[in-house]
């Protein structure tokens, strides 16, 4: 019977002694690295939960792109369902002011997120001409293409659909949509058109839900011997002959500011325009003597400045300046495969707007959201991936346009 007890009095000092390692090792770990001073970012659209143990008691709430410490990763991992779709993450502990409190980091970035919650899609107009040289007429309806934000279940299309160009939802279908989507049946889709500069709006439940195939679709077109994949289709709204383009969004309340925006039309700076803008550190000197001409374009404190050639749509050297700090302003020219430099307009000039009016391409700046700065866009042209539109303001992140760019 000792024996008995003299074992177990052992056992329970050696689990002790090894409980009290184990907790001086974590103790440790999360000491170095509170040190380093590790920290994430919070990537989670609607904040992320902070909880008293893993998979524990809720205590509050992290917002997005909060900075948070991290302090160890307690190798308790799980799968959930977010936004329809599977995830697999493990539980962190992190630093709450002076508490240690517990997270799924699958939602911890070590990259702060460098664009917008804000969904922006385009609105594409109605389109209508014959083919040359078939003489087919070639019809497309005005469309919001969705699809960016749609996430679709397997098989959601029915499959006696799959050799149709467009389908259009029926009721169920509706409802799954507008319920993934967490749209109201009271909330609009907003378009600012770009030509006039007027919203148009159009009620979700009364606009058409469909799913048009993508123009990148293989299949055979002449015989339709073969299905569609369905995820080749593009979802979105049909807006019927509407010849409106511009950017739209789906919201309970207008967001954008009507006639807000305006074109960038450059106008030529003479020698003593040059001379002024380098005493006012708004060039540099060497823009004095240079044979090749200059430009420039000003909205309320913000001056852009450009070089271009006479002969061609070609420009460089693009300053955007605050005119009151000298700051400069970054409008994010990326030239890299499919990306260039769209045309530049100069007043007085004929060029290569004139003739079409197209919303990617052209520069814009103004007011085109409701209580937000002035943006500024339209200096590239992408043709792998989506441009953005960015706020004349470092505070404000840039909106990636949500435009559904697939090849």
């Amino acid at each position: 019977m000792y024996k008995v007890i003299s074992i177990s009095i052992l056992f329970l000092f050696f689990s002790w002694k090894s409980k009290k390692n184990e907790n001086l090792l974590i103790k440790q770990t999360t000491e170095v690295i509170q040190n380093s001073k590790n920290f994430k970012f919070v990537i989670a659209e609607s904040g992320l939960n902070y909880r008293s143990e893993p998979k524990g008691k809720i205590l509050g709430k992290f917002e997005w792109r909060e900075k948070v410490e991290y302090l160890y990763e307690t190798g308790i991992t799980q799968k959930i369902i977010d936004n329809y779709t599977e995830i697999e993450g493990t539980w962190v502990a992190v630093k709450n002011k002076k508490d240690t409190v517990f997270v799924f980091d699958y939602y911890l970035s070590d990259d702060e997120p460098s664009f917008s919650k804000t969904k922006l899609y385009y609105a594409e107009p109605y389109f209508n001409e014959i083919r040359k040289p078939s003489n087919e007429r070639d019809i497309r309806q005005a469309f919001v293409n969705v699809s960016e934000s749609f996430y679709m279940p397997e098989n959601f299309l029915e499959k006696k659909d799959l050799r149709k160009d467009t389908i259009y939802f029926n009721k169920e279908q509706r409802k799954e949509f507008f319920k993934r989507m967490k749209y109201s049946i009271t909330d609009s889709i907003f378009i600012y058109d770009f030509k006039s500069g007027i919203i148009k709006k159009h009620l979700v439940d009364k606009t058409p839900i469909i799913a048009c195939i993508s123009i990148y679709a293989k299949t055979d077109e002449e015989n339709k011997t073969q299905d569609y994949d369905e995820w080749s289709y593009q979802i979105g709204f049909n807006l019927g002959k509407m010849t409106s383009a511009g950017f739209a969004m789906i919201a309970n309340e207008n967001p954008f500011v009507e006639n807000g925006l305006q074109q960038i039309i450059f106008e030529e700076m003479d020698s003593a325009s040059i001379e002024i803008n380098i005493e006012n550190s708004l060039v540099p000197e060497g823009w004095k003597n240079n044979t090749v001409p200059a430009y420039t374009f000003s909205y309320e404190n913000t001056a852009f400045f450009v070089k271009k050639s006479k002969d061609s749509y070609g420009w460089n050297n693009l300053l955007v300046k605050n005119v009151n700090t000298k700051e400069s302003f970054d409008v994010n020219i990326y030239l890299g495969e499919g990306s260039s430099l769209a045309p530049i307009k100069i007043k007085g000039e004929k060029g290569a707007h004139d003739n079409y009016f197209q919303y990617q391409g052209t520069q814009y700046i103004g007011k085109l959201f409701k209580n937000k700065p002035p943006v500024v866009f339209g200096f590239t042209y992408k043709s792998f991936g989506c441009p953005s539109i960015r706020f004349i303001d470092k505070q404000e992140l840039p909106i990636l346009i949500l435009c559904d760019n697939r090849h």
